[in-house]
């Protein structure tokens, strides 16, 4: 074939790709810009045959010797849809996107559904007027959000993944989901979804404090409270502590459909203060939540829980006297107040048997457990008290007791503990505390079996450490 030939197709297809680019810009500039960018990677799919094909034939008078050559004609005729043709294709398709978040500190509804690109007011209403839909709006910083939408910008489904407790035995994540019916309403849904269980391996040094050491490297902080409540019995992470400390731990990440949804338990943990090692390694010795216990079968934890709560403060301490916050007068306080935001989770320090669960004058809502024959507690202002905690009701150590309010003579949300001892109350600060009983030799090997992977991972941990500290 003469190269003019060949020359003549090539401005003829350039002139036709001109002009369709031309009604392509035009079209272009009309389409909104979330579709746009839609389009944008399926569009240079489409340009691809064409511009492999001008290619060819620009390639082709390279190639004349060829023409010297035998050959043989063969016609086929194959229709090729114009590019304006393939973008109207695209055009009509209504194709529905996922996107995913978590969510940030401080963030709205309404900013969450702008990062997942969910543009749909009557999806937004719903959301924010319907009692059903409250646990999808109750947005914890963190929580893993999943959006399914359409190009213009209507929801499909929304999926927010609330976790249970981090000790939950069925391995079991709650999924809420809200989602468009066939008459145009929205609808919630609740369903369980399988947690995959991942190890987890950090180690840190204490330069400040423990959780600003466990926020350097990137350990959650309910796994940090979980390592001071498995060691609590021999440091006191508030007075005990030294720059220079160092922590290797194992512990439970969950995952539900490949996503990271919380932090699961603690399995082994490896404190070094002041040049003293302490270990603890997680064990199901037939209890609730099972415990931590040493090599030795030493039980790490006590009996009673130093305080009701993970995370707080004490505003006001154990005392003869002090002058009363509402009255003014000076008056004994016969227990520790612990500062937290309304609704924050109490837990009971030990085992026993509800004493009595109700409204008692200045106390607001109160519950007391009495749990041997010389020890009780007593939690009051509480908010609510938890279902099932009533008079005669056996409780765990750690079972919900109630949630911090401000019920009774109370200036602000807080938790008035008390420890009483054969009837007196004590401060629970400084209270001689019972240890927890020790495994029994028939436990012990099941329970040394059992921590030694862990052991190994540890030691893993300190060899890794060990290396990089000599290789800078």
């Amino acid at each position: 074939m003469p190269s003019a030939i060949l020359a003549n197709r090539v401005r003829a297809v350039a002139t036709v790709t001109r002009r369709a680019l031309r009604v392509l810009a035009r079209r272009w500039q009309r389409i909104d810009r979330h579709t746009r960018a839609r389009l944008e990677l399926g569009a240079v799919f489409s340009l691809l045959p064409l511009s492999a094909a001008v290619a060819a034939l620009a390639a082709a008078p390279a190639a004349l010797e060829l023409d010297k050559l035998q050959q043989t004609a063969i016609v086929e005729t194959v229709p090729t849809p114009s590019i304006v043709d393939q973008v109207e294709e695209l055009l009509q398709r209504q194709d529905a996107f996922v996107r995913e978040a978590r969510v940030e500190r401080g963030e709205t509804l309404a900013t969450l559904l702008a990062r997942l690109e969910v543009r749909d007011e009557a999806a937004s209403k719903f959301l924010r007027t319907d009692p059903g839909a409250q646990p999808l709006v109750q947005l914890a910083p963190g929580r893993f959000v999943q959006a399914n939408s359409a190009a213009d910008g209507r929801l499909n489904w929304l999926k927010v993944y609330l976790g249970d407790d981090a000790d939950s035995p069925d391995g079991t994540a709650r999924v809420v989901t809200a989602q468009p019916s066939a008459d145009g309403s929205f609808q919630v849904s609740e369903a369980s979804v399988a947690l995959e269980r991942r190890i987890e391996l950090r180690s840190g040094e204490v330069r400040v404090s423990l959780f600003g050491a466990t926020d350097d490297v990137g350990v959650p902080d309910s796994i940090a409270q979980q390592m001071v409540d498995a060691l609590e019995s021999e440091l006191d992470f508030h007075r005990d502590l030294r720059r220079g400390d160092s922590f290797r731990i194992v512990y439970e990440a969950l995952y539900a459909a490949g996503e990271y949804i919380r932090p699961g338990r603690l399995l082994a943990v490896e404190f070094v203060n002041d040049g003293k090692r302490h270990e603890a390694y997680w064990y199901a010795d037939g209890s609730k939540h099972g415990s931590y216990y040493a090599l030795d079968g030493r039980s790490m934890k006590r009996a009673f829980l130093r305080s009701p709560l993970e995370y707080t403060r004490v505003s006001s301490g154990f005392s003869s006297s002090r002058s009363h916050p509402l009255f003014g007068y000076d008056a004994a306080h016969r227990g520790v107040d612990y500062a937290a935001p309304s609704g924050t989770k109490i837990r009971s320090i030990a085992a026993g048997t509800v004493k009595f669960a109700g409204r008692q004058n200045g106390y607001g809502n109160v519950v007391e457990i009495q749990h041997d024959a010389k020890h009780a507690t007593l939690y009051a202002h509480l908010q609510k008290i938890a279902p099932g905690v009533r008079p005669g009701a056996r409780i765990a150590q750690g079972d919900l007791v109630g949630t911090v309010g401000m019920t009774g003579w109370a200036t602000g949300p807080h938790l008035h503990f008390e420890l009483k001892v054969r009837g007196a109350q004590v401060n629970p600060m400084k209270a001689a505390l019972p240890d927890a009983k020790p495994l029994p030799d028939e436990e012990l090997a099941v329970f040394r079996a059992s921590a030694a992977p862990l052991r190994e991972q540890l030691a893993l941990l300190e060899r890794v450490n060990v290396a990089l500290s000599s290789s800078r």
